[in-house]
């Protein structure tokens, strides 16, 4: 798996041989200075490139800071929490704002290699470095601060632990790679040398081609990469797919291996909290030694266990220690009405095609109906002269309006499910597949109604909204799994024929 260095050493050698031709072209006024131009345009050109393929998982991580902005600032007693109403309303416009960000950053490499205006691609780069900055900051400091605590409620900040961040990465690769919040956030802070030289040495930043001619390769770029995220937004999967449920992915043996490597998880230390003083300690004692953590930090002195730190998670094999990654396919739980269907899912035998719908577009509204109102009449009749009966008969029938909520899904959502959709599903049922949709459980109240307006003969399960926007980046989109392996992903603008379905997979 590509890591930070090997990445942080090809944009080096990249920046070394551009810099060389640069110099050698007789262009470059220093040639350190235009060696940190090629080597952070070519990072930067990279990084947007990778998110570029999937702007929908970027606009999702910004969906995470904005939720973690908005609660933070909402907790302040100042002036301040008035910024937090800002970030629900950012939230609406996270795709857009995706992709903004990723042509700005694909752009801006690109303006750094070619010297484009210089001054104000050096103040770019600075403003778009803080605000990196900022994001892998406020991820990775978020360790140090405890879950019931305001991060700017800096008196009660403590030990690092991990499972405290309310971001679990910045998404500064996208998918294509996770880096730790810690390094990502010195790797910004790295940025900050060059962004700064860049600003106070501006004029001597070198300039290739002409100025006609850098224009016209900043115009290319900034409609290429407009194009290639838009393509890979609204018309189409990602084109290259970083993520754990690509095709050939094998979900039941993955999330068996990770259920395994979680279960080895060992618990290495501890930190302490001491409830008299607040005083807040992180103590490496193992598990297996308990009796030296008690001893030391007895509890009739104010001392109580604040948290875990454990090893990441882990098999063993031929004698080693070999860490598992953790990913999606861990929190991969769908449910029905009767209960958990993961195993269920994962242990089916041949094909089956799964629809998601991560999120149901319509709107609830009310319909009357009407039902007929029965007075019954008893009447009492003799059997005989010492034993009656009673028999009743229908009386009046009163007509009565009533109300209910139903959820009408928009015409063309639904028109997709009615037109699209189901005849795939009901191909598949007859050809002996498995066939379900999973909705989200916020979805999950309006799911009947969803389903009857949109005459699905299918069940609808459900599971986490994340899970289902992970899986794939089309609502609906249509999964293919054989024997609990992903052979095939469909957006919902290319869904093939039933025909062509069934022919594909025999």
């Amino acid at each position: 798996m590509t890591s930070l260095p090997t990445l942080l050493i090809s944009f080096a050698i990249v920046g070394l041989a551009l810099a060389a031709l640069t110099y050698s072209a007789k262009k470059s006024k220093n040639i350190f200075l235009t060696f940190l131009q090629h080597f952070c345009g070519v990072w930067f050109a990279f990084s947007g490139l990778v998110k570029a393929v999937d702007p929908i998982g970027t606009a999702y991580k910004m969906e995470d800071y904005f939720v973690q902005f908005e609660s933070t600032f909402e907790g302040l007693q100042n002036v301040f929490a008035g910024v937090a109403p800002l970030f629900p309303w950012l939230s609406t416009y996270s795709t857009g704002f995706s992709i903004f960000m990723i042509v700005l950053e694909i752009v801006l490499g690109v303006m750094l290699m070619l010297g484009y205006a210089r001054r104000t691609t050096a103040w770019l780069f600075l403003l778009i470095v803080v605000f990196f900055t900022i994001l892998t900051g406020f991820t990775f400091l978020t360790g140090f601060v405890p879950a019931e605590a305001n991060f700017f409620d800096f008196a009660k900040w403590g030990p690092y632990i991990k499972t405290q961040m309310r971001v679990t990465d910045c998404g500064c690769f996208g998918d294509f790679i996770k880096l730790d919040p810690k390094i990502s956030f010195f790797k910004d802070i790295g940025l900050m040398i060059p962004a700064i030289l860049f600003l106070l040495r501006s004029k001597n930043m070198h300039q290739l081609f002409t100025p006609r001619g850098r224009t016209l390769l900043v115009g290319g770029t900034t409609l290429v990469s407009l194009l290639l995220c838009l393509q890979n937004t609204y018309r189409d999967l990602p084109v290259v797919d970083f993520r754990p449920f690509k095709i050939g992915a094998n979900i039941r043996e993955q999330k068996a291996l990770e259920e395994e490597a979680r279960g080895n998880i060992e618990i290495i230390g501890w930190v302490m909290e001491n409830t008299n003083t607040g005083e807040v300690k992180k103590v490496m004692i193992p598990m297996e030694r308990y009796k030296e953590l008690v001893a030391q930090y007895p509890k009739d002195q104010g001392w109580k266990i604040k948290d875990q730190i454990k090893t990441e998670p882990f098999i063993e094999k031929d004698g080693q220690r070999i860490t598992v990654t953790e990913t999606k396919i861990s929190d991969f739980a769908i449910e029905s009405e009767n209960g958990d269907v993961t195993e269920e899912i994962l242990g089916e035998q041949g094909y089956s095609l799964m629809i998601i719908a991560y999120k149901f577009y319509g709107e609830k509204k009310t319909e009357t109906f009407v039902v007929q109102d029965t007075t019954w009449i008893s009447d009492t009749l003799r059997v005989n002269t010492d034993s009656f009966t009673i028999q009743q008969r229908a009386g009046e029938i009163i007509p009565r309006k009533v109300e209910r909520e139903i959820f009408v899904p928009e015409e063309h959502y639904g028109g997709l499910f009615r037109d699209k959709v189901n005849p795939l599903a009901d191909a598949a049922s007859k050809a002996g597949w498995k066939v379900y949709a999973i909705n989200t459980f916020q979805d999950n109240e309006q799911a009947p109604s969803f389903r009857k307006q949109i005459q699905a003969s299918y069940p609808f399960y459900h599971g986490d909204d994340k899970l289902l926007k992970t899986i794939i980046r089309s609502n609906p989109g249509v999964v293919i799994l054989k024997d609990g392996v992903v052979v095939q992903n469909y957006h919902w603008r290319h869904l093939p024929t039933p025909a062509a379905l069934l022919e594909r997979f025999k």
